[in-house]
């Protein structure tokens, strides 16, 4: 049998779709035909439609073999309520064969969000613990944990004639800087290229070889076909019909012309039921909110702005004087004892966990960003306690390879707008905890303004940040320095607020306003 030859689908990504259910008098009895979907990232409505899909080239006489090349997971709360199981199931019932692996199909690391100290458990099982439940096989050959591997490197399907096919799959490297570091832990990511010529050679006995893949590559693998769908082309389902010579033909399917197999279509109706019960009221996002520790910890993102709007908004109009322990108000402290201008907001970078991707939001989403039980709090300081507290906290700006573990406490902020001059040095002086050092002199931090006014060094200003930095944790010495009068630790918990946040100020809606970094920060 003819072997095909080179085949690359990812520049042929940009031409117009074709209808697959248009009628021909093709006769399919000797063909094989793929199927391949990507990016359906949480999207479980086309799932019957993609089983249907199948179920015709099968009623045509094709051998069908229906693939993924990733990013399945993540984007609605069909995959959030329960990180990933119902989608993976929903797609087994669909007749997938064989996946690969996607940078959002990591987003849910290992189902367990933080650690039993920090009291938040999700005892959801792993993502490659759900995998190798589903009777699909998973492929990735350049992902490699030290000396095992935990994807398939390949496998091979002998269609009902006796053809046999061969696939591997790749992921995209920049994985790395699109997920949770946790959630990649012990991962390495390897050169994509490097791993198709290998597997193409270690399959080259077979039929027809078959790479799936999102990792972007732009060059032919010889001896193979390769599905490369990068993540941001969103959602494609194409076809391809390999002939007995080995010669192959592509169309792009229109989903809107393929009905829905009623088996899969019931069993995601039933799915949808369960999340809605799980969570009637989710939110959306049209953004993706910034998750890599590197950026977090090292300049403004958009998930720093949204979580200190949330905690300026709590103070001010968001009830916060409800959440005060009964000492305080007996003590007097019922509430912000300053005027809003004087009202800022201060979110350590090593306090953002994760990242949030556009679909659906739910409070499961808001407490892997925060994995911890952090409670919001309130601190009153000099106008020059606040410029040495940023002073402090952007001393391991710029980050290196040597002091990382200083960057985590990178101040976020909400009602302020600062500048950092980075060619200025650090003026360390005595050493706090393992990695900070206190600040001899100021020099490289400048508030520009506090809500619109200028920046009074003697005024008092009103900090509400967590009970962590309230504590003195990172580099915040000076939270131990505060007015104690009326600072206080609230039984407010900093993801409710976040959740309360969005769904009251934002309208549920996390929109266009946090596309990008809203210009707080300068750093020079």
């Amino acid at each position: 049998m003819k072997k095909i030859s080179c085949f690359i689908l990812a520049a042929c990504l940009f031409v117009s779709a074709l209808p697959v259910l248009a009628s021909t008098n093709q006769d399919l009895q000797d063909k094989t035909v793929i199927i391949y979907s990507s990016n359906i990232r949480g999207n479980i409505n086309v799932l019957p439609q993609l089983a249907a899909l199948r179920n015709y080239y099968e009623a045509r006489g094709a051998d069908v073999i229906m693939v993924d090349t990733g990013n399945y997971l993540q984007g609605t709360i069909y995959a959030a309520y329960d990180s990933g199981r119902t989608v993976i199931e929903l797609m087994d019932k669909a007749g997938f064969d064989v996946v690969t692996a996607g940078s959002r199909d990591f987003a849910f690391g290992t189902g367990v969000v933080g650690v039993e100290t920090h009291g938040i458990i999700f005892a959801d099982d792993s993502f490659g613990r759900l995998l190798e439940e589903a009777s699909f096989a998973a492929v990735s050959s350049n992902v490699v944990a030290g000396d095992h591997a935990p994807f398939l490197q390949n496998t091979v399907i002998t269609t009902a004639r006796g053809r046999t096919v061969g696939f591997f799959g790749l992921t995209d490297t920049a994985t790395v800087n699109r997920v949770l570091e946790s959630s990649i832990e012990g991962l390495t990511f390897t050169n994509p290229t490097a791993a198709a010529v290998a597997q193409t050679a270690a399959l080259a006995g077979n039929d027809i070889v078959i790479g799936i893949s999102n990792a972007g590559l732009r060059q032919p693998i010889p001896g193979a076909i390769l599905i490369d769908v990068p993540q941001h082309l969103g959602l494609i389902v194409g076809v391809i019909t390999i002939d007995a010579t080995g010669q192959t033909s592509h169309r792009f399917a229109d989903l809107a012309d393929v009905s829905q197999d009623a088996a899969v279509q019931a069993a995601v109706e039933y799915a949808q039921e369960l999340a809605r019960e799980a969570f009637p009221t989710p939110a959306q996002s049209q953004v993706t909110l910034e998750g890599t520790f590197a950026n977090n910890r090292s300049g403004e993102t958009n998930t720093g702005n949204l979580w200190t709007d949330a905690l300026l908004w709590f103070a001010n109009y968001g009830g916060i004087a409800n959440f005060f322990d009964e000492d305080d108000i007996d003590a007097g402290n019922t509430g912000i004892m300053v005027a809003p201008e004087n009202v800022v907001a201060i979110w350590n970078g090593g306090n953002l966990r994760d990242f949030l991707h556009p679909g659906d939001v739910t409070m499961r989403d808001i407490q892997r960003i925060l994995p911890f039980p952090n409670r919001v709090a309130v601190m009153y300081l000099t106008g020059a306690q606040l410029l040495e507290m940023l002073e402090a906290a952007t001393q391991a700006i710029p980050a290196t390879a040597y002091n990382l573990s200083a960057t985590a406490s990178f101040p976020h902020v909400a009602g302020l707008e600062f500048t950092l001059d980075t060619w200025v040095p650090f003026d360390a002086g005595e050493a706090y905890g393992n990695h900070w050092f206190r600040a001899n002199s100021l020099g490289r931090v400048t508030i520009t303004s506090v809500n619109g006014n200028p920046f009074d060094p003697n005024a008092t200003y009103a900090i509400i940040t967590s009970n962590a930095v309230f504590n003195g944790m990172d580099s915040n010495y000076i939270s131990l320095e505060r007015c104690d009068e009326f600072s206080t630790i609230t039984s407010a918990l900093v993801v409710d607020v976040v959740w309360m946040f969005i769904m009251q100020e934002l309208g549920g809606v996390i929109d266009a306003r946090y596309v990008a970094p809203q210009g707080r920060i300068t750093i020079e």
